[in-house]
């Protein structure tokens, strides 16, 4: 049975995400606030994390960033704010999607189940490639921990940034448009905006500069390709 944590201050709301998970038979945890100082421990073991941004005690943002090197379930950000700023900096902080309030239920729990299916996909790709590893000196990527290292030192990706490193790695002499990559990271039912994937572009590139290395080319007017 999937275990399914859900955070926000809206009593109303979680009761709402509770009942319609329970009824797809998934183990639902609910807290209406997060307590400080933060355990991460206490937010590991879940199979997916739902998430409200305007919270009492600490923001979800905010939250999310302080977790997230450590914690590598799905993260769906919950909330009213609607506003692209909002949606990017959620993506680009470690989140894996984005539901506006209100929603439907049946849109909400169609999300849940395929973040979920794609985890389940992910493991079992995973179990076939134990130890498998990409080797591009002086980087390396695990694909069974989904670890990027350069010189041997871990290198911290969001799930997102993993995932565009790992595809364009993965052939290493295609060009990707912005829309093969979104439709490769993202699932279908995603509503996640499509411009988000310059935004994790950006920030691996960010990442990569302190080590002297751009892993990804723009080819002007196609797209980005590996290079390295």
């Amino acid at each position: 049975m999937y275990k399914i944590l859900a955070i926000d201050d809206d009593k109303e709301i979680l009761k709402l995400m509770k009942t319609a998970l329970e009824i797809e038979n998934y183990h639902v945890t609910i807290y209406q606030e997060i307590q400080l100082p933060i355990n991460v421990d206490d937010f590991k073991g879940y199979d997916l994390i739902l998430l409200d941004i305007m919270m009492p005690t600490i923001s979800g943002i905010e939250f999310c960033q302080k977790i997230r090197e450590k914690v590598y379930s799905p993260i769906i950000f919950v909330s009213a704010l609607d506003t692209d700023k909002e949606i990017i900096q959620a993506l680009n902080i470690g989140g894996d999607d984005f539901i506006v309030k209100p929603f439907s239920l049946k849109q909400f729990t169609a999300k849940v189940n395929s973040h979920l299916k794609r985890e389940e996909r992910t493991k079992s790709k995973s179990e076939k490639n134990a130890r498998e590893k990409r080797s591009f000196p002086p980087i390396e990527i695990y694909l069974e921990e989904r670890m990027l290292y350069i010189e041997k030192e871990p290198l911290p990706l969001t799930y997102r940034e993993y995932d565009i490193l790992e595809l364009l790695s993965r052939h290493p002499y295609k060009v990707f448009s912005k829309e093969e990559i979104y439709e490769q990271v993202y699932n279908e039912e995603s509503s996640a905006l499509f411009h988000s994937i310059s935004e994790y572009i950006y920030q691996i590139r960010i990442k990569f500069s302190s080590f002297g290395i751009n892993p990804i080319k723009t080819i002007r007017g196609v797209g980005y390709k590996w290079d390295v």
